[in-house]
């Protein structure tokens, strides 16, 4: 009767402190990535919420962001690596395309890509 009342092992406990532990390792690593593009993304969206945004210059555009990236705190990356600006007439083109790596243990790597659309003929100013 008592065998059956053991409870966890000490090769379960280790198993789920182990598996927990690189739980918050993996949140640690990814984490901050999609923490910047949220930001970037958030950005971009306010951007084209400005009833001129159509009729920015690409230059100006570019280093107005770059400013506000670095405000936020994103100063690892530069505005002509994570986005193509372009016009289509009248339009504003954005294509934010870009990947993230990091190093999560030894030689294993995390890669995230992220990749979203905006334009100014849309409502809501992005496309996905």
């Amino acid at each position: 009767m008592r065998s059956s009342q053991r409870g966890v092992s000490y090769w379960g406990i280790l198993f789920g402190v182990s598996f927990f532990a690189l739980m918050i390792k993996v949140a640690a690593t990814v984490g901050p990535m999609y923490l910047d593009y949220m930001t970037i993304d958030k950005m971009l969206q306010a951007k084209f919420r400005d009833t001129q945004v159509d009729k920015f210059e690409l230059t100006q555009f570019s280093k107005d962001l770059a400013a506000q990236m670095d405000r936020n705190g994103i100063r690892d990356r530069k505005v002509e690596d994570l986005m193509v600006l372009s016009r289509d007439g009248n339009k504003l083109l954005i294509e934010l395309d870009y990947e993230e790596r990091k190093n999560l243990m030894a030689n294993l790597d995390v890669v995230v890509h992220f990749k979203k659309s905006y334009t100014t003929d849309k409502p809501d100013g992005f496309t996905e």
